[in-house]
């Protein structure tokens, strides 16, 4: 019987090893490792794929001794073997010894060089190709129905204006279009592991573009970037949630129910490659926050690599280290100290004290963090209200001339700046997330899944709408047809609608007015559709298609797990779940957005961090203009 395989530590800074899969058939696999200096530009192929079970392993033969890895990556290199030629190649769990932490450290910090130097990256998503007949087909048909990838708001907002309407008119003269495409072979895809994978993201994105990056199922190839751009248009233009039959706008999704598999995950893993396929093509703009906040619903098998499989990711330096000597604490806790105290960026605030929305006001379990310090362990749905480094700064809640001055206490508890007090929560709505879903005999004589999404919407509505007080009814009482609102009523209107799409659009831009002025058809049809009798007129029908999808856009990405609120000064805003009443709303100065902060019942001026909100009247820095508030010094434990 073979001996078990001995690895040789690694000797200089830029070494790695490299793995030379032999030529052969049948079961066994037998391969050699070489060290090799990245520096002197060796020639491999890199594999991106998913670890698996760590318990399904198969043994293989490396240097004539026995190794086990997984049975995802035997079946990889099965699939990758060459019959009559050695094939070259780097996969991480392999040509890393696993074993040997000081060695996985400085491996990882190789990993942008790793990933940006090979000829090809092979992405490796099994052998089951179950499900997946007519793929090339789906893919090139879908990339010819959808629009063109742009990357820029005003090049991607007339077109998400009229797509809609064109797909309309297509499906009626019976002609190709993206409700009708079916995506079956693209959803069944999307169900294997590999695409929510937290470290395929630097796997796939740091070559450059002349690198390709084949996607491999079984004995099928096809363009990983293909997908990839199918992705983003589908995301980018909101195409996404209507074909999955979540959105009001299209009752008609013939293949909804293929998106909705195994609880909806390929209409997860369409947005992780929009993210992955973001990350890609903005990486020389963005930095180590961006890429955080982006990916908050991707896994993996170690809770370090949260952080550390990002680090190569923006082109900007973090200056962090990835170290599995350290607790997660700690590398959450050198996150923050680098982001907060170094690079004086308030922005990761909007992360902390976590973004999960858990049902019922549930809290997540954290580490033992102060608020301050984002758990990277339990990032969720809650879509940060910070604008990304690519894309211009939206909000000024904090001032626009004088800089943050971020400190932290010796014993790293206390988070130490400057601020507004500026106003409390009074009362507030619950979150979408906590709305369940009508039976059928409450929707009678409606009936549907479609109706039933509409009544939701609808009761979440009208919550918002009783919390915002009476003057923010949604129609006059008595109103004659051609009778003007006077201009508070229009404000007022503005006001409600502007706080529920969180003053933003899903990219982060201004929501443009005609937009805004839509968010009021689309509330208004929701609650007309359940008039008995009620007909869609062609005016509110041709809205809908327009910019309906624009409105779900925000409503769902920035609104969907907050809470609508009013303050005691009457104001309105978007707060997080845990969010209280009595929580107070405050400016800290330099920062893009306000902050809910909660007083400490045991520290008189210190104070517990909630979350990011949205507070109408002070977004555009109005509290540094108010005498009525002075600045103070805050603490944040």
């Amino acid at each position: 019987m073979a001996a078990a395989f001995q690895y040789q530590p690694l000797t200089h800074d830029d070494e790695i090893r490299l793995l030379h899969l032999k030529p052969g058939s049948g079961d066994d696999i037998h391969f050699t490792l070489h060290p090799v200096r990245l520096g002197k530009d060796p020639s491999y192929e890199a594999i991106s794929y998913c670890w698996g079970d760590a318990n399904d392993t198969r043994e293989v033969y490396c240097d004539g001794q026995l190794l086990r890895i997984t049975n995802s990556l035997y079946t990889g290199l099965r699939r990758l073997r060459k019959e009559d030629a050695v094939r070259v190649l780097w996969a991480d769990a392999v040509c890393i010894n696993q074993k040997d932490t000081s060695e996985k450290s400085a491996q990882v910090g190789l990993m942008s060089r790793i990933y940006s130097q090979p000829s090809r990256v092979l992405v490796w998503l099994g052998d089951d190709t179950s499900g997946l007949d007519g793929l090339h087909v789906c893919i090139k048909g879908a990339l010819d129905v959808l629009p063109p990838e742009h990357y820029d708001f005003d090049k991607i907002y007339p077109v998400s204006t009229k797509i809609f309407r064109e797909a309309s008119r297509l499906r009626a003269e019976g002609k190709p279009n993206f409700n009708d495409h079916d995506w079956r072979p693209i959803t069944n895809l999307l169900l294997r592991p590999w695409f929510d994978r937290r470290w395929i993201i630097q796997e796939v994105t740091l070559a450059d573009d002349s690198v390709p990056r084949l996607a491999i199922c079984g004995d099928l190839e096809f363009s990983w970037n293909d997908l990839a751009r199918m992705a983003y248009r589908l995301a980018s233009y909101g195409i996404t949630p209507m074909l999955a039959g979540m959105s009001t706008v299209n009752a008609n999704a013939p293949y909804m129910m293929s998106f909705l598999a195994e609880g909806g995950r390929p209409l997860l893993m369409l947005v992780a490659l929009y993210v992955t396929y973001l990350l890609k093509t903005f990486r020389g703009k963005g930095n180590l926050v961006d890429s955080v906040i982006a990916t908050a619903f991707f896994k993996c098998g170690v809770p370090h690599d949260h952080l550390y499989s990002l680090l190569s990711v923006p082109q900007t330096p973090s200056g962090l280290v990835a170290d599995y000597r350290l607790s997660v604490e700690e590398v959450c806790m050198q996150f923050a100290e680098r982001t907060l105290v170094t690079d004086q960026n308030l922005r990761l605030l909007s992360l902390a004290p976590h973004t999960s929305a858990l049902m019922g006001g549930q809290v997540p379990a954290r580490h033992a963090l102060p608020s301050w310090v984002p758990d990277l362990t339990c990032q969720g749905p809650v879509n940060p209200l910070v604008s990304y480094t690519i894309r211009p700064q939206l909000f000024h809640a904090g001032g626009r001339d004088d800089p943050p001055n971020v400190t932290i206490s010796a014993d790293r508890r206390l988070l130490h700046v400057r601020g507004r007090v500026v106003d409390r929560v009074a009362t507030m709505a619950r979150p979408q997330v906590d709305v369940p879903y009508p039976t059928e005999e409450e929707v009678h004589p409606k009936s549907g899944f479609h109706a039933r999404t509409k009544k939701r919407l609808a009761n979440w509505l009208a919550e918002c709408y009783e919390v915002a007080g009476e003057k923010y009814t949604r129609k006059k009482a008595n109103v004659k047809a051609d009778e003007q609102e006077s201009q508070e009523e229009v404000e007022l209107r503005r006001d409600f609608l502007e706080t529920l799409l969180c003053g933003m659009t899903a990219l982060r831009d201004p929501i443009p007015k005609e937009v805004l002025a839509a968010t009021q058809v689309y509330v208004d049809y929701l609650f007309d559709y359940f008039i008995e009798g009620y007909k869609l007129s062609e005016d509110v029908r041709q809205t809908m298609l327009t910019y309906g999808v624009l409105v779900e856009q925000s409503l769902f990405a920035m609104a969907e797990a907050r809470r609508f609120c009013r303050t005691e000064q009457g104001r309105l805003g978007q707060i997080r779940i845990e969010a209280r009443e009595g929580d107070i709303f405050v400016c800290i100065v330099g920062a893009e957005v306000p902050y809910l902060l909660r007083p400490s019942v045991e520290e008189k001026g210190v104070y517990t961090l909630v979350g990011d909100s949205f507070l109408l009247g002070v977004m555009q820095d109005e509290a540094f203009a108010d005498v009525r508030y002075e600045t103070v010094d805050i603490t944040i434990e």
